[in-house]
């Protein structure tokens, strides 16, 4: 545990070794314009006003030229009269054209977080099993928050400053060269240095936020466990060991935040130490060589002006890569999820009303390719329609991976799975799994109402008799009677509202609604108190009735009357049978019902002492 956080290693060296090059980078761009281009009327008017806006800052300085010229050295009667209203007419349009620009350009950037976080929801309930087993929820979460957020609002931003900021600029460099071209030129050669410290520190940003990037997954994911694993940190007096784990992320995010906090703070510096220079000479040069007379205190104080003024939007040009770094690293990160491979449906069988006859085929099956000790070894196995058969054996030697590949949640590297003679990668998985009803050691229920958990995935079949027969056969009606709202009750996050044992009920009701014929029990009784697992159990054997069901069992009592009980050890299937006839052989699976009641009755004893 000690590094943790080194930090959250892998998430972070993820993004290290993965450096974006200027190809990928102008490539991830352009993909994020494609987003932006869906909206393409808003993005025009968002485009027009802000240019308009610019050209009107710009124009700022030939009114101060007129105020000065005009106004002031030469006291025009007009001009003294109407100056007022026409600075007051400036005003009022660089507000409405600024207000428009602004409001377009955000709200353009809106539609495209929107876009992207329901591409990348999409994207993410499809995507296989095998991508959660690497990828944290966290992670996924702080993509769809973080990510989508950075991405646009730096593209937004950039925009916006491009667009503005240029015309401004532009503006006020045709004022330059209309009020004096050979001092101008001068001014004009800082650009190119400015151009190679962009580039330096473009290098420089690209690194640090993509290691930014991977610091907030790793802050994500200490919070979360901190989150779901209050009540042991509190039990363990865990506190300070959990605060040393979020300081060592939260301090690598500092850290790397302080470092392009550093790159981009000495950006605009620099720019203005290369531009010092340039208006030491023309100063210089306007006051010995191109001084005439009062006309060029006016002359030279718009001139100054503009070049003053010119520095804002080139020191707000400058800093645009860094946003663009910052968009384009989030984007990246983005895109992976986007572009990750869905859930291969390699079938095209349709099949209805299945019987249940379940035939594993010589499988040998490992979660990752590189693992050098396979979880199933050439596993052969056949389940007769309405049989009920059990899975025991000890924590990991496959049981509840035989459950997941008939769901398809994986794929076997050798063998084939059958159901009802037919290849489970032929069978449509949509299909496949509208025909199992799963009820997992892991209750699963969402933030939403009693009712709805129940009819999950099936709210467009609604039946009231039918659910009804769900709710009494899994003895939910026994405590939804003390429920004020009833089946309208929220269960809250994870179904924390509700005890364990009323959650695993709610879950079976789920599994009863669905009426499948085939029925997959991963500990289904694990969460039930004595009381509640005798009833639970008796709504099991009706549920039961007619279908083929594969029941995975620690406490082996719960499956004493399975037709065939598969006894299963590293992966092998060591022996198998009915119970009677296992516990007449004396081996493996007699070993573990003579420990298991001999355990129950010590803790008999012990509690009736």
């Amino acid at each position: 545990m000690s590094d943790k956080i080194s930090v959250n290693s892998q998430h972070t060296e993820a993004f290290e070794k993965k450096e974006v090059s200027h190809l990928d980078a102008r490539a991830t761009l352009l993909r994020l314009m494609s987003y932006m281009l869906r909206h393409k009327t808003l993005l025009l008017t968002a485009i027009v006003f802000l240019m308009l806006t610019g050209t009107i800052e710009a124009s700022f300085v030939k009114s101060i030229d007129l105020i000065l010229k005009s106004g002031f050295l030469n006291g025009d009667d007009w001009f003294v009269r109407w100056s007022g209203l026409l600075l007051m007419g400036i005003l009022a349009a660089r507000a409405i054209t600024g207000y428009i620009g602004n409001y377009t350009m955000a709200k353009t950037g809106r539609l495209v977080i929107f876009s992207l976080r329901q591409d990348i929801f999409g994207k993410m309930i499809s995507l296989p099993t095998p991508y959660f087993d690497r990828t944290t929820s966290a992670q996924t979460i702080a993509k769809l928050i973080y990510d989508v957020e950075a991405t646009s609002t730096a593209i937004t931003d950039t925009l916006s400053i491009m667009f503005r900021e240029s015309f401004k600029a532009i503006g006020l460099i045709v004022f330059l060269f209309w009020s004096e071209w050979r001092l101008t030129l001068i001014f004009l050669f800082i650009v190119p240095l400015v151009v190679l410290v962009a580039g330096y520190t473009n290098r420089r940003f690209r690194r640090t936020s993509k290691k930014i990037q991977g610091s907030m997954g790793g802050i994500g994911d200490t919070v979360k466990e901190a989150v779901v694993g209050q009540k042991v940190i509190k039990v363990y007096n865990g506190q300070a060991q959990e605060v040393e784990n979020f300081n060592r992320a939260n301090e690598f995010n500092l850290q790397q935040n302080l470092k392009r906090a550093k790159v981009s703070a000495g950006l605009v510096p620099m720019t203005m130490l290369l531009v010092a220079p340039a208006i030491a000479v023309i100063l210089y040069i306007f006051l010995n060589y191109l001084r005439t007379g009062p006309e060029s205190v006016v002359q030279f104080s718009t001139y100054i002006m503009a070049c003053l003024a010119l520095m804002s939007p080139l020191k707000r040009l400058a800093k645009v890569n860094e946003k663009i770094q910052v968009g384009v690293t989030a984007a990246d990160s983005v895109f992976q999820v986007i572009d990750e491979t869905p859930e291969v449906d390699t079938g095209s069988i349709q099949l209805d009303n299945i019987r249940g006859h379940v035939t594993f085929d010589n499988v040998t099956f490992k979660y990752r390719e590189s693992d050098e000790q396979s979880v199933l070894n050439n596993i052969n196995l056949h389940i007769k329609p309405g049989e009920r058969v059990a899975l025991v054996g000890p924590s990991g030697s496959g049981k509840s991976t035989i459950t997941s590949l008939i769901l398809r949640f994986y794929t076997p590297q050798q063998g084939r799975i059958f159901i009802d003679g037919v290849d489970v990668n032929d069978i449509c998985l949509k299909g496949l799994r509208s025909q199992v009803a799963l009820v997992s050691q892991e209750t699963t229920l969402f933030d939403d109402t009693i009712g709805r958990n129940i009819m999950y995935g099936m709210l467009d079949q609604y039946d009231e008799a039918r659910l009804q027969a769900a709710i009494k056969a899994a003895h939910v009606d026994e405590f939804l009677d003390e429920m004020p709202l009833g089946l309208d009750t929220m269960v809250g996050e994870s179904g924390l509202r509700l005890s364990g044992g009323q959650r695993q009920r709610v879950a079976i009701a789920r599994a009863i609604y669905k009426n499948a014929p085939l029925l997959i029990l991963d500990e289904a009784t694990s969460a039930l108190d004595n009381k509640s697992e005798r009833f639970v159990q008796d709504a099991l054997e009706t549920l039961m009735k007619g279908r083929t069901s594969l029941v995975v069992a620690h406490r082996l009592s719960t499956i004493e009357s399975a037709d065939n009980i598969i006894v299963l050890e590293r992966g092998k299937i060591v022996e198998q049978g009915p119970h009677k006839q296992l516990i007449k052989k004396s081996g493996v699976y007699a070993d573990l019902h003579r420990a298991q009641s001999g355990n129950l009755k010590k803790g008999f004893f012990f509690w009736n002492r």
